[in-house]
């Protein structure tokens, strides 16, 4: 018994698997193909991906940079401010002159090494970032100038009052009414030791809050 035939419609739509395939794969394996596609990717593709990393590399290392500049210019002008507010530059140089010139040094690498940050902050991070940062210069400003002995017309309860009003939201900062009365009336003795220290070190807790904000900013222009 024979099957019913298959109609001629049928016959003709049965698509040629084996046949296409084979054509396909014959396509693929064609050298000018090859030599093309090779060509866009070493033209084109390649060169997107090596950009891409060489820019994610340069964004690295401008952030990196910069965190380092930040933490070591607060950290120097701190640290020098402190050396010199205990009298320790005094007491190591028989130059009646050695403080002095300590504290416009000091005071001149700060003022000159932050604007420059605040000026490359501004123009990677935006202008947020280096407001922040601004900010946070002013503080550290006051801080150097308490180092300097109290003197007429010396500023120093405009300056403590400037660090109140900037760290008194700072969970870091303890320090009493007392101590802060202090600071704005001399540098001198154990007590006014201790809160500059303690006021030193609210200024690099601060210091490290605006690092960690640059650390997880994204660089402008990569």
């Amino acid at each position: 018994m024979t099957g019913k035939p298959q109609s001629p419609e049928l016959a003709d739509s049965t698509p040629p698997t084996r046949g296409r395939r084979t054509n396909l794969g014959t396509w693929l394996a064609n050298p000018l193909l090859v030599t093309v596609v090779a060509a866009l990717l070493g033209s084109w593709l390649l060169p997107q991906v090596t950009r891409k990393r060489q820019d994610h590399q340069k964004a690295l290392e401008i952030q990196t940079g910069l965190v380092s500049e930040m933490s070591e210019s607060a950290s120097t002008a701190v640290a020098n401010s402190r050396f010199i507010a205990a009298g320790l530059v005094a007491k190591s140089s028989s130059d009646q002159r050695a403080e002095q010139r300590a504290w416009i040094d000091g005071y001149r690498e700060w003022t000159t090494a932050s604007a420059s940050i605040g000026a490359k902050l501004r123009a990677y991070f935006g202008a947020a970032v280096g407001s922040e940062w601004q900010t946070f210069t002013y503080a550290v400003t006051d801080f150097v100038l308490l180092s300097a002995k109290p003197g007429p017309g010396s500023g120093r309860e405009e300056q403590v009052a400037e660090i109140f009003r900037y760290l008194r939201g700072l969970k870091d900062v303890q320090l009493s009414r007392e101590q802060w009365i202090l600071l704005s009336k001399t540098r001198e003795g154990p007590r006014f030791q201790a809160a500059y220290a303690e006021l030193g070190r609210g200024l690099l807790a601060r210091r490290d809050v605006l690092v960690q904000r640059v650390l997880d900013s994204s660089v402008s222009g990569f």
